[in-house]
Formats: C-alpha cells, structure tokens, sequence
C-alpha cells in the first residue's frame, strides 16, 4: 500500500471533517548496506515447504546450498511418508537435480496420494547420506468435509521486526483443536526495497536495498526464507501462494518484473492453471472453494491521487469508469463463474488488495452508487466498476456464503459487502476479514492517529465496515464449518524481539446464509 495517511476526527455539523497531520517518526539510523546477495547456511538453508494441495497430490519445494553444486548440480532424492519417522511407511519418492538455473531451488509434485490425509515428506542428499528435517504436508479432502481451518497473511518487511507471528501461527499445530489446514499468503512475501518507512528493528537486517536484477531478487528469497520461524511455518503447512507489489510487479511494464517473476518461480511453488498465470482456484471437499487472484498483471493504471482526504469521483470520474479492470476479462469472468457455479458451501477468495470500500467521504444525495472520496486507488476503490460487476454477480444469483481475505493495507478490518454500501436492506454479498501485516509498519509505528480516533470515524463514513485495528500486527485464522464462519485476528504483542507472547485482538462470526458479522469477542 503507497497511501498510509488516515483522517483524526469529524467535526460537529453535517460534512464537517477536521484533518490533523501525522507526527513524523524519527528517523532511525540504518546500518550499511554491502549490496552482496545473501546466502543462508547449512545444507538446506532455506528450509522446506509444500503447496497447492489437490486430494491426490502436493508441490514440495526446497533449496540446496550452493556449495554442494561441483558444476553439474546436486542430485536429490524426495520421499513421502505416512509417518514422521519415515520407518517402513514411504508411499512416494522421485529423484530430482538442483542446479544453478533454478538457484537450486527443487519443487516436485507428489503425486498419488490418499485425500484428505496427513504425510510426512524429507529431501535426502544420497552424495552425503544426508537428509533435511521432515516437513508436514496434508492433501485436500473429497466429498463431506465438516471442518476447515485456513489462515491468511500478508506484508512481512523483514527490516520492520521479527516474524512472530509466524511462530505463533506454527504453534497452533500443537492441538487438534487449533491445527490449521491450509495457509493463504496474499503477497509482499519479500520486499523489493530493504530500509523503508523510517521504521528499523536492530539485527533484521538486508545486504541488497533496491532489488533490480535476478541475483537481487534471489538474495531476498534466500535471506526471507532464513528466518527459523518463516521455516517453521512452512515446515507444516501447505501454503497457496500470490504475489503483489513489494515482490516485484507492480502492473504490466514493470521494468524488474523479468528478474522479479523468475526468482518468485524458483523460490515459491505454485501449481499453475496456465503457463505465467497464477490466478487458480482449489477445493476443500464440499465445504470450501478457495479462489486465488492476480491483481498485478493485468490491472489499467492506477489513477491519479490528490488531496489529504483521498480522491473524489467528482474530482476524477475514471474511478466509476466501466472500462477499468484490476483482473483483466478473462480472470474477471473465470472468478466471477466459478463463485457463480460453485456447488461449495462456502466460496473464499483470496485478495491481495482491500475489497471493502474504504472512503474518507460518503456519497452525496443525487450522487451515483459508488461516488464518493477515496483513501487509496491502487486497491479495489480505484476499479469500482469491476467490484460492482462481482457482486451485482452475486446479487443476480442470490449466492451466499462468500468470504473473502484480502492484504497490503497493513490493518486489520471485517466488513460486509453489498451491491450498495450506503442501502441497509442491501444483502451483504462479501464478507471480508482483512489481515493486519506480519511486520510491515502500520499506524503504531509510523505514530499516525490511533484507533480510539480513526476507528469511529471511518465506520462513519463506512457502515459496512464492522471492525477496523491499525496498531497491531499479526495475521487471521477463518474457522469454517458447514453452519458458521469464524473468524479470529491473532496478533504478536511485540516484532521487536524473537519471541512474543499472542493476542487475540477480536473473533467475528457468519452464520451460513446470514451474509452479516457478528461479535463474538
């Protein structure tokens, strides 16, 4: 997200807004850089993970040290098994070469799998009789499914603090009651640029500042996919993976999308509906039909911005204008028929970019639906037409149950959507949980006003906004079953060291059918 300005306070009177600036943060003093590509240690020093689950099958993914390759690569073999010692219950194994051309990075596909059923998988270097830790995977269900439990998250600047929240999130698989199913990452998985923000976290630190070419975007890769509780999380759970901006594309054109593209392909595995797409859906049994989308490399420009308060319809109508596409039209009619045709009870689309409309003035009597000012056009308020066209979509079939998780605003919010925010008897048509960032600066750090000031206002201005928190980090966990959705926003009480203890900062409840959150704590 490039906007980070938010509003302190409504005047009394009808439209009266009063507008306080941010206090700057001072600025901290980053140590210096030696433009170096990082490189981890150990003989597996990104650690391991898996990917896009179907009920048959599971990318598996890791990366070898460079070290090992005397010139012809480094042969590996991967084994899967239905136990964690691997004892006498390997039910799959392939051979695989890493070598310089992929950075040694290796992603199999396993494929012959029992759905819906807990495996166990290990890389093994024969060449040292030699084998990484074994990571936790688990196939997609078919048929009944009772229960899903799928995490989302977003925007993890490694300068800006500790992953935390990555551990916490790798904890939960301690109990059954909270293990988790499936994790969503909704993009900015590295960042593009190392320092930023005036924010700084002493010992997280990146050799490359401006990632531009191949060997820079691997770097990020290599030092990200170091940090012990990113591998822990990786290590056991599947991950459905999208990029967005701070990985290096921005919209078409971007000139390091090249070099961008080719290091997230080796580095981040992703089962691909066509070639250089990755925009995809996956199924959870009968229960959940996620769908992935791209909103990068199609989208029309983004539209000029003006103004402390954001940017008015009246001052730039291209926001209305029907011709904008943030998906492009092929993607926009395969999300729309999928959520249309779907015989899952419940539809989840994964977002990068906020849905809910985020205005900083309401639409005027006489105004068209969708007029108003808003704080940031790169996100789904630059293409109102398009976000009509999805749930007019919705409207016209009556289709409920339609969640969405959605990222890079780095806070945390619930809103339910209809095909009219400003109607109350419209029925809401999305019901969004938007997840806060991993470590990424928010309103905390960059000491904007707090959320005892922008919270009332923006809910406002915004009746279709049920919670909003700008001060915290973390990332949410939807509890899914056939009767309600559960939402919970779990929360890192510090970045700022290794370890944390959690909050959870707040649980909103959908009951199927009902299309409308409800507070439960």
């Amino acid at each position: 997200m490039d906007r980070r300005t938010l509003l302190t306070s409504a005047a009394a009177g009808v439209g009266g807004l009063v507008i306080a600036g941010c206090v700057p943060s001072p600025a901290p003093d980053y140590p210096p850089q030696s433009g170096e590509p990082f490189e981890g240690i150990g003989l597996f020093p990104s650690g391991l993970a898996s990917a896009d689950p179907t009920p048959t099958s599971a990318l598996l993914w890791t990366r070898v040290s460079p070290r090992l390759d005397e010139g012809s690569g480094v042969e590996i073999d991967v084994e899967v098994a239905s136990t964690p010692n691997f004892g006498g219950s390997v039910v799959w194994r392939t051979t695989s070469v890493a070598t310089a051309a992929t950075d040694h990075c290796v992603t199999v596909d396993a494929t012959g799998l029992r759905p819906g059923t807990t495996y166990y998988y290990r890389f093994i270097l024969p060449a040292l009789d030699a084998a990484s830790a074994a990571g936790r995977t688990r196939t997609a269900p078919s048929g009944g499914v009772e229960r899903m439990r799928v995490a989302a998250f977003s925007c993890q600047r490694l300068t800006h603090g500790y992953f935390t929240a990555h551990a916490d999130l790798a904890a939960l698989a301690q109990r059954p009651e909270t293990d988790v199913d499936l994790v969503l990452c909704l993009g900015d998985y590295i960042y593009d640029t190392g320092y930023a923000d005036g924010v700084y976290v002493p010992g997280r630190d990146d050799p490359v500042q401006d990632a531009r070419t191949l060997a820079d975007f691997r770097s990020k890769y290599r030092l990200y996919r170091a940090d012990p509780n990113l591998q822990a999380m990786h290590a056991l759970y599947p991950v459905v993976h999208v990029f967005d901006n701070h990985d290096g594309l921005d919209a078409p054109g971007d000139p390091q999308a090249g070099a961008a593209l080719q290091a997230f392909s080796e580095h981040v595995p992703v089962r691909r509906s066509l070639p250089g797409r990755i925009d995809r859906s996956l199924e959870w049994g009968d229960l959940v039909q996620v769908f992935m989308t791209d909103q990068r490399s199609f989208r029309d420009a983004t539209l000029p911005e003006g103004g402390i308060l954001g940017t008015s319809t009246a001052a730039e109508p291209a926001i209305l204008d029907p011709s904008r596409t943030m998906l492009g039209a092929a993607q926009r009619d395969w999300l729309i028929d999928g959520l249309v045709t779907s015989p899952a009870q419940w539809k989840l689309i994964g977002s990068q970019l906020m849905f809910w409309p985020w205005r900083t003035v309401p639409r005027l009597p006489g105004q068209p639906r969708g007029a108003g000012t808003y704080l940031n056009l790169t996100q789904w308020d630059g293409y109102v037409a398009e976000r009509f066209a999805i749930l007019d979509a919705l409207e016209a079939g009556d289709v409920r149950n339609t969640l969405m998780v959605s990222g890079d605003s780095h806070v945390f919010s619930a809103a339910q959507v209809s095909t009219d925010v400003d109607d109350p008897r419209a029925t809401p048509r999305v019901v969004e949980f938007g997840t806060g960032s991993i470590t990424s600066n928010n309103a905390d750090e960059n000491r904007y006003p707090t959320d005892d000031v922008t919270g009332p206002f923006l809910r406002s201005v915004n009746p279709h906004l049920r919670w909003f928190e700008s001060e915290r980090h973390g990332y949410v966990v939807l509890d899914i079953t056939p009767t309600e959705t559960v939402g919970e926003f779990r929360s890192p009480r510090t970045i700022r060291q290794p370890q944390s203890s959690v909050d959870v900062l707040r649980r909103m409840r959908v009951r199927s059918g009902a299309q409308r959150l409800e507070r439960l704590s």
